[in-house]
């Protein structure tokens, strides 16, 4: 399985929240352009193991991982399951959002099925 490597609020897989549409096709590769929902503003692009959001000028906002172990240093916080994310990450409330450092898990059964990190106040309502 790919490892990526994150730096929350900064940067995925080398990849930094902020860069073009363009340049982050670039770096990753093959992709399928789609609207998420009916309420999307913008589409996302799939590359296999991510999905990528922007914001309404093209830049990337978030980067939701489903196919890939995932770093922050050298701790492994994806594919874990809830109880070992919640130890990770100390601060994700009961929805597994952590606002302040922009990062969501979706773990509907017990296990992480994806992880999203996000740029700074991506989660601030």
């Amino acid at each position: 399985m790919k490892r990526i490597n994150v730096v929350p609020l900064e940067s995925v897989d080398g990849v930094r929240f902020g860069t073009k549409r363009s340049e982050v096709r670039k770096q990753w590769g093959s992709f399928d352009e789609f609207k998420k929902s009916a309420f999307s503003e913008n589409t996302t692009d799939d590359f296999g193991f991510c999905h990528v959001y922007y914001d309404a000028n093209d830049n990337m906002e978030a980067v939701e991982i489903f196919d890939a172990d995932v770093y922050i240093g050298d701790i492994k916080v994806f594919p874990v399951s809830e109880t070992e994310v919640k130890g990770i990450i100390d601060d994700l409330d009961n929805e597994l959002i952590s606002v302040s450092k922009s990062i969501g898990v979706y773990a509907p059964y017990g296990k992480a099925e994806c992880i999203l990190f996000g740029c700074k106040g991506y989660y601030d309502c």
